[in-house]
């Protein structure tokens, strides 16, 4: 495997040489052992002019790197339809430790350690703590079970180490390099190891390694069929007795034609839902004059302050018309963060901002779901199980699953900006309402298809098995030197710390290692790399 990257800064000679028998070691066998033996003298006299020009590359961190003439060769379109799970190369325990640059927080290294007979976290002192990182630790220690109840065999005192390196978070922390923020895929070398990220993934192939995987809210349901055999309850039909499953229109008596002919979503406005604009409505502005202002700044808003001025535009209407019709869209938050001054500005404007709070038995009876992320808001599998038809929204990111959603199929599309939204609506409901209602019973068959043994046992086969597979059989572990030594010599393997010990002999048998100073001296007060920001 060709190594595009070296992040050793000041790599010694001797530690060249070892390093490169210990690839020799792993990788070709004693017969290229001895032929390099006998080409010694042209090894050594190479190893030593490299260090005199061609070393100052290696000082380049990986965001200063130029990427697109590394992968300048790279077929964009097959890269856009290839699944990283089907592109996973040998990978060794340094090719994992060229990773860490590539992120900022919420990334660690998982290695398997059979003296020990146990999984370690190792997290790096040079990310920071933040959103996203309790999602790793939680995703570490469910999927160190599934990865000792799937494999025992793999997983002994007498088996090789083993070691991946995971990732968590509604977006990857990765670092917000120009290539991330103009989308310039790829932003990383094809030959880096793969990334089992458990939460949404990037739209376009930014890390095309990087592998979706499910993140903790239903990482416990895979974990729960990993220990039982069963599909959890979170995926199955709500009922007495289970109040979280999904609400399908025949459990609670809901049909297409008497659902409320609205678009819907209630979700929390938290500190991070902010627009770059400040003071966006003049102090003193307010009633139609302040919607007049905001028509303006529309395309500066995020998309859940677009749906709430959407909404104030189509109840103003309604009012105005007097048509008895009800205002078109119905998208508001239903509790806000106390230091928005987003909310803050619409509340002093008079434009309503929040509304009552709605469970999902609450939103069913709607006959347009939108999914614009949130807080306390419904996911998109919990939308599509809804009798109502999905308007599916656009976004920088997706999760595992998407693959299996087909657009006009399983869903409405919506662009980004929701500037389509209106339009959408108008379709569904005054053009094509049999397509629609036909959209809404496809999308109801494939979330139905989660709680059923035969359709989960799919699932997990493709979102499980299969990617733990493939990244099992990818590692090459060290024959030469202990896997603590390569992590402990490498430039920036002497920063990962151990966080999290599992024997994994039952679901959560971890233990962290490390206190709360450790992570509150690596905190940061805000948190404001959030998905529009990619």
């Amino acid at each position: 495997m060709v190594t595009v990257h070296n992040n050793n800064h000041a790599v010694s000679f001797r530690t060249k040489s070892i390093e490169l028998f210990d690839r020799l070691l792993r990788r070709d066998g004693g017969l290229l052992i001895l032929l390099t033996l006998l080409a010694m003298p042209l090894l050594f006299s190479q190893l030593f002019l490299s260090d005199n020009g061609s070393n100052r590359a290696l000082t380049e961190s990986p965001a200063m790197m130029n990427v697109a003439e590394v992968n300048s060769h790279i077929n964009m379109t097959a890269l856009l339809e290839s699944n990283p799970v089907d592109n996973i190369r040998p990978y060794d325990l340094d090719d994992l430790l060229r990773v860490i640059p590539y992120y900022d927080h919420a990334m660690a290294l998982l290695i398997y350690d059979p003296i020990d007979d146990r999984f370690f976290a190792y997290y790096s002192t040079n990310h920071r703590w933040k959103r996203g990182c309790e999602e790793l630790t939680v995703s570490i220690k469910m999927i160190v079970y599934i990865l000792r109840r799937l494999f025992p065999q793999r997983f002994t005192p007498t088996s090789p180490e083993f070691a991946m390196v995971i990732s968590a978070g509604d977006v990857p922390g990765v670092r917000v390099t120009s290539c991330v923020k103009k989308k310039d895929y790829p932003c990383s070398p094809l030959d880096l190891p793969p990334i089992l990220h458990f939460g949404h993934v990037f739209q376009l192939p930014l890390f095309p390694s990087m592998i979706a995987m499910p993140s903790s809210k239903h990482l416990k349901c895979f974990n729960y069929w990993t220990r039982f055999g069963s599909v959890c309850e979170e995926f199955q039909p709500i009922r007495p007795g289970n109040p979280h499953g999904f609400v399908f229109g025949a459990n609670v008596d809901l049909a297409w034609e008497y659902l409320v002919p609205q678009v819907i979503w209630r979700g929390e406005d938290h500190q991070v839902f902010q627009s770059i604009v400040s003071k966006l409505i003049p102090r003193g502005v307010t009633g139609s004059d302040a919607m007049d202002v905001l028509r303006d700044h529309i395309d500066e808003l995020i998309p859940q302050y677009k749906g709430v001025v959407y909404t104030a535009n189509a109840e103003r209407e309604a009012r105005e018309t007097q048509s008895g019709k009800l205002p078109w869209a119905n998208i508001k938050f239903s509790n806000h963060a106390k230091d928005s001054q987003m909310y803050l500005q619409f509340r002093q404007a008079g434009i309503p901002v929040t509304r009552e709070y709605m469970d999902n038995k609450d939103l069913a009876k709607f006959r347009y779901q939108i999914d614009l992320g949130g807080g306390n808001s419904a996911g998109t599998l919990e939308k599509l199980a809804m009798p109502g038809a999905l308007f599916h929204h656009a976004t920088a990111t997706k999760e595992y699953y998407f693959n299996r959603m087909k657009p006009y199929e399983h869903y409405i599309p919506i662009a980004p900006d929701l500037s389509d939204l209106w339009k959408k609506y108008i379709w569904a409901e005054s053009e094509s309402p049999g397509t629609a209602k036909k959209i809404s019973e496809e999308g109801t068959k494939l979330a139905a298809s989660f709680g059923t043994p035969e359709g989960f046992e799919s699932i997990f086969e493709e979102y499980m098995r299969t990617p733990l597979l493939r990244v099992m059989e990818a590692y090459e572990p060290s024959m030469y030197k202990p896997w603590r030594t390569i992590v402990s010599d490498h430039v920036e393997g002497s920063s990962m710390k151990p966080i999290v010990r599992c024997t994994a002999s039952g679901p959560y048998d971890c233990q962290n290692i490390v206190g709360k100073k450790f992570f509150q001296e690596l905190r940061v007060d805000e948190d404001l790399i959030e998905e529009d920001q990619y």
